[in-house]
């Protein structure tokens, strides 16, 4: 089974239980405008410029086939739409300014590769950990994975954002030992303005699980005038009462993720708030905690 990934993390610690290998899959239905990695909402592979690590040696104009650089006032203009991902002038550039987000990939030559981690694994109750993008995006693939993983006995975690079938979720449900539940607006019309997409299907999907008895941890993002609000950190406290609700990750919103915009050659949609500090993310979880929240804390 193939499937498009943009990164692989070994050794991880914030992704899930012990330590983790994290495999994060491209595509994502959502669009968030609050976005972190916007590099994995498309499933196509994509060029990335940094212009701060570009000396203007011009070697890659070279090598494009498309035509996709240029020069322009004396420096290096990349024309996205002409790119085609290549790669090649990646290849030729000296100085690393020059990045493609995306690769195609073997699911067995990945769990051949985090294999060799099963002692760190099995010493630290780690695993493997699924993220994205949304891993729903492509099903087969990540369901491929998990099962590969399941087969050698290795703990899995799945990051989604629950936009999936209910035959979708019926199948991981054996595959998967802990879900990662992005659980990001509670109001459907804020959800839909927000991400592109209603929230039903999240929530009738969360309900499921929780029927079902699946193990899931509610990862929550909070942003100032958006969601920091009575009714959201009310709903979360009462979801944390569930008995499948193992806990809930408070995480605070923050802008680390806005160059990558430009370096791809998209643009935020975000016009609101700056990142924000700890000292305002405990306020957060307390006001949850005094709501009846349960096993909250900062993700």
């Amino acid at each position: 089974m193939t499937g498009t990934i943009f990164d692989l993390q070994r050794f991880s610690l914030h992704d899930g239980p012990g330590i983790r290998s994290t495999v994060f899959l491209k595509g994502c239905p959502f669009n968030c405008l609050w976005c972190c990695n916007p590099e994995s909402i498309s499933i196509k592979p994509q060029l990335a410029y940094y212009e701060d690590k570009c000396t203007q040696c011009f070697d890659c104009l070279q090598v494009c086939p498309t035509h996709a650089l240029k020069i322009q006032s004396g420096k290096l203009q990349v024309i996205f739409d002409l790119c085609n991902a290549c790669g090649k002038c990646v290849e030729e550039c000296p100085h690393a300014a020059l990045k493609i987000y995306g690769w195609k990939a073997e699911s067995n030559e990945i769990i051949e590769d985090i294999s060799k981690d099963i002692p760190y694994f099995k010493n630290s109750s780690g695993g493997l950990t699924l993220s994205g993008g949304d891993p729903l995006f492509q099903f087969d693939f990540a369901y491929d994975l998990l099962k590969r993983a399941k087969e050698k006995d290795i703990h899995t975690c799945l990051e989604t954002e629950g936009f999936g079938s209910r035959e979708q979720f019926t199948r991981l449900l054996p595959v998967v030992d802990l879900f990662f539940y992005d659980y990001k607006l509670t109001d459907e019309i804020l959800h839909k303005s927000y991400t592109g997409k209603s929230n039903m299907v999240v929530l009738e999907n969360l309900e499921w699980l929780c029927r079902s008895k699946a193990n899931v941890v509610l990862r929550c993002i909070i942003i100032p005038g958006i969601n920091d609000n009575e009714m959201h950190f009310k709903t979360i406290a009462d979801l944390s009462k569930k008995k499948a609700i193992q806990g809930v990750q408070v995480i605070p919103f923050h802008t680390f993720g806005e160059t990558k915009y430009k370096q791809i050659g998209t643009e935020s949609g975000w016009a609101g708030s700056g990142s924000v500090t700890p000292e305002f993310a405990e306020e957060w979880i307390n006001r949850i905690r005094k709501l009846g929240g349960k096993n909250v804390a900062r993700g």
